[in-house]
């Protein structure tokens, strides 16, 4: 993919990695057990993000489009496998757990560094 598009990938993982504490100390007026719950979730979708952006933008050869594609639904399908075996995981093994927290905190670090991108990107 072109140098753009992998910085663009990269500045969504910092905004995400820059947030992800903000949300877990906001968590955190909630008790030990939402702070440490909201840093699973947002650091879940993180590793999620993470893992997806390092699937797509490995080498590839720009004469191989449909190649291309293929890769960004696997990546996709990877991530969203991923995604719910932590889950699964989560609920398995970690007690207490503040679920509210946990998928807040998922959410916010999912849905929020796009939009801050968008409105720092229009502001340029």
């Amino acid at each position: 993919m072109k140098t753009h598009d992998r910085a663009r990938a990269a500045r969504l993982i910092r905004y995400q990695l820059f947030l992800l504490p903000l949300f877990v100390a906001g968590a955190s007026a909630f008790g030990a057990t939402a702070a440490w719950s909201a840093l699973l979730g947002g650091a879940l979708a993180l590793a999620a993000n993470l893992l997806f952006a390092l699937l797509v933008f490995r080498a590839y050869r720009a004469q191989e489009p449909g190649r291309l594609a293929t890769r960004m639904y696997a990546a996709e399908a990877v991530k969203l496998l991923f995604v719910g075996l932590a889950f699964a995981a989560i609920f398995l093994w970690i007690r207490p757990l503040n679920v509210a927290a946990l998928f807040v905190a998922f959410f916010l670090v999912q849905v929020l560094p796009p939009l801050v991108a968008h409105l720092a990107a229009a502001d340029r």
